[in-house]
């Protein structure tokens, strides 16, 4: 289908203009079920969660489902739009806006030709989606959203602004990476600065810990798997002439094998306890863990890349890609019923997360289009 989106654009810049927290998107579900219902769609709650759902149903025996996340981050836009953020201090900076737009037109433009289709089409607007550990897609889950509207296949995407407009990635298997978050504990002993013989340096078992895990725990994992270990904070007591009794580091963990997943954390704790007695004090560590890795249906990714190549060309569809090490609560719905997730470019300067990133709106054409023509193939 060719699609006009300059309704569904103007619905874009209105959720951009006013982004929501997760789990607090009470306007945005409010202007998404007013503007669907200009085309005479119901938005449904599930449970008392905000967002929703629509269901084109067609009466047919197969239910598949798109999904779009819903929620923005804390952070202070500066992209300098005439649209930009209304709310200070939170933005649409990881494309849940053209997210929440693109489903909004799958909804509308296959309820208009809702008797040329062959299944039933649910398109889901989720909450907290940033809300890693818990995500709300865990909640939307264990509400019985899938069996209460027969979901058969569940599909997702994300803004890709590596990539050009009209291009994606998708891949078989793995394609997004699990989350898992750690803190070491240091404990050591306090001495006079000029007698740090006498003290325990919680910095440096700090130190030592720290590249042993971005270092070495690299050297101990294939390097066909895809993983990172990344410490984003190392914080320490004190003062600058006694030697520090206490640090904590705390870091995330990115893998996309479940061996390697179960692998890390137990590592980490070995290697931090040794290093931490080497120097005569200890190391407590702590693992949360949070998503898990987002694996694509064989059967999906076949069906959809065979589309995908019709609608958009075969040199726009990339296949042989390594996943990402981004982590995204969609993997709920893959534990229940098969699932496809996809990138979408949007060509921006600045990454998911940058409070200056700006897909390229006419990546929502290219979604809408790949979509409907899917859909409707099925």
């Amino acid at each position: 289908m060719k699609t006009d989106v300059s309704k569904y654009l103007t619905l874009r810049r209105d959720i951009h203009r006013h982004p929501e927290l997760s789990n607090h998107e009470v306007e945005t579900t409010r202007r998404i079920r007013e503007f669907l219902a200009l085309d005479g769609l119901e938005l449904r709650p599930i449970g008392g969660l905000n967002g929703g759902f629509v269901n084109v149903n067609t009466g047919m025996e197969k239910t598949l489902c798109m999904r779009a996340d819903i929620d923005a981050l804390p952070l202070h836009e500066e992209t300098g739009v005439s649209f930009a953020s209304e709310n200070n201090g939170v933005m649409h900076a990881c494309g849940h806006d053209m997210h929440t737009a693109i489903a909004a037109a799958i909804a509308c433009e296959l309820h208009k030709v809702r008797e040329l289709l062959k299944c039933n089409i649910v398109v889901l607007f989720q909450p907290a989606e940033e809300n890693n550990p818990d995500g709300g897609a865990k909640p939307v889950v264990e509400a019985g959203f899938l069996e209460d509207q027969h979901v058969d296949e569940v599909y997702g995407l994300h803004m890709w602004p590596q990539l050009p407009v009209g291009d994606i990635e998708v891949c078989p298997g793995p394609i997004m990476a699990a989350s898992d978050r750690f803190s070491v504990r240091i404990t050591g002993r306090t001495a006079h600065a000029a007698e740090p013989h006498l003290g325990v340096d919680a910095i440096a078992i700090g130190m030592d810990i720290y590249c042993a895990l971005v270092q070495k725990l690299r050297r101990e994992v294939s390097p066909c798997d895809s993983m990172t270990i990344s410490i984003g904070s190392f914080k320490t007591s004190g003062r600058y002439n006694i030697i520090c009794p206490e640090a904590v580091l705390e870091g995330t963990i990115r893998t996309t094998s479940d061996g390697t997943r179960a692998f890390l954390p137990k590592r980490i704790a070995e290697l931090s306890s040794t290093i931490a007695s080497s120097y005569g004090g200890s190391a407590d560590t702590n693992v949360n863990r949070g998503y898990g890795i987002v694996v694509n249906d064989v059967d999906l990714f076949r069906r959809f890349s065979t589309c995908a190549v019709k609608t958009l060309g075969p040199e726009h569809v990339h296949t042989n890609i390594r996943p990402s090490l981004i982590a995204e609560d969609f993997y709920y719905y893959g534990k229940r019923v098969p699932s496809l997730y996809f990138h979408l470019g949007c060509q921006s300067e600045y990454s998911l997360h940058s409070n200056r990133f700006l897909p390229k709106e006419e990546a929502l054409t290219v979604a809408v289009d790949l979509m409907t023509d899917y859909f409707l193939s099925q």
